[in-house]
């Protein structure tokens, strides 16, 4: 299952930070766009709000797009809570019981 979801990232890599966007992604992996020029199978951690930090390697490059493999996988129902945040994080918000909604 692969999500498109758009959103900001930072990629850490040899000490440095450099903006980037996902383009989509899915339990094992994500699309992303990015002007720096990476190295295959370089390894390298995204940083974002919406997921929480993840090691991942470049897998595959074509111009500034890049394919990363996520060394560790997400559950089916992690991925659809990053998709509930990344699209309106009021949904993740926890309902108020009805003796506090009548006050």
């Amino acid at each position: 299952l692969r999500l498109n979801l758009c959103f900001p990232i930072e990629l850490a890599f040899l000490g440095r930070r450099v903006p980037a966007e996902v383009i989509n992604v899915s339990q094992q992996g994500a699309r992303i766009a990015c002007a720096e020029r990476l190295a295959l199978a370089q390894p390298l951690r995204i940083l974002s709000t919406i997921l929480p930090e993840v090691r991942a390697r470049v897998r595959w490059r074509k111009d500034e797009g890049y394919g990363l493999a996520f060394d560790d996988t997400f559950s089916l129902n992690q991925l659809a809570l990053f998709a509930a945040g990344a699209q309106d994080p009021s949904l993740l918000e926890q309902p108020q019981p009805a003796s506090v909604l009548r006050r």
